[in-house]
């Protein structure tokens, strides 16, 4: 709960359903991705976007000890904040690469829980952010307009962040987002990864346990 007061009344404000976007910091020594052993493939999707992705679609495979941190940091995140009795494990995980003036189209990402990013490199403030859709945005059907310079998180239609090395992002898979064009003079690389619940969940016939096929 938020309290406010405006002019002479006191309000509380209380911001349901959020989309949460959570950061954290690695420190260097997680950071051991050298970007000239990558071997690029433009996307599937090229009409629409001109950004290149790993071969592999496993990449976290090779880094461990990246690959450990990412998920202990997610995992304290679903137990203390979201408070969800499940653990997440990676489904997948992949490079991506944006030359100069390259960009990547809208789209979210589908079977998966949340999904995320580590920026490994160096960047500028010209690289190409991120830019995330309010998902709530189709049930508001009056284009009212924001006073200038004062969009904020209740109010935003979208949201930006400016890429940091060693900053990790999660964010819910649903969220609708794109890279803006890379206007630097060097190729912006990233890790990103799709995360899905572990084990048993679900109710009568809608039950999914991740351990079925192991027996």
């Amino acid at each position: 709960m938020i309290d406010f007061t405006l002019g002479n009344n006191k309000i509380s404000m209380l911001p349901v359903f959020a989309s949460n976007l959570t950061f954290a910091t690695l420190d260097d020594e997680f950071n051991t991705i050298n970007k000239d052993n990558i071997i690029f493939r433009p996307s599937k999707h090229n009409k629409d976007q001109t950004s290149e992705i790993s071969e592999s679609m496993y990449v976290l495979e090779n880094y461990p000890k990246l690959g450990f941190k990412i998920l202990e940091i997610f995992n304290q995140y679903t137990d203390q904040i979201l408070h969800l009795t499940n653990k997440c494990s990676f489904s997948t995980s992949w490079f991506t690469k944006m030359k100069p003036d390259d960009f990547c189209r809208f789209h979210h990402h589908t079977n998966a829980f949340y999904s995320g990013l580590f920026y490994f490199d160096d960047y500028t403030e010209t690289s190409g952010d991120i830019c995330f859709l309010n998902p709530l945005n189709q049930f508001n059907d009056f284009n009212v307009g924001s006073k200038e310079g004062q969009g904020n998180n209740y109010n935003a239609r979208e949201y930006l962040v400016t890429p940091q090395k060693n900053m990790l992002l999660f964010f819910p898979s649903y969220l609708w987002h794109t890279i803006l064009n890379n206007h630097s003079d060097k190729p912006r690389y990233s890790l990103a990864f799709n995360l899905i619940p572990l084990g048993h969940y679900g109710s009568g016939d809608s039950t999914y346990n991740t351990e079925w096929f192991e027996k």
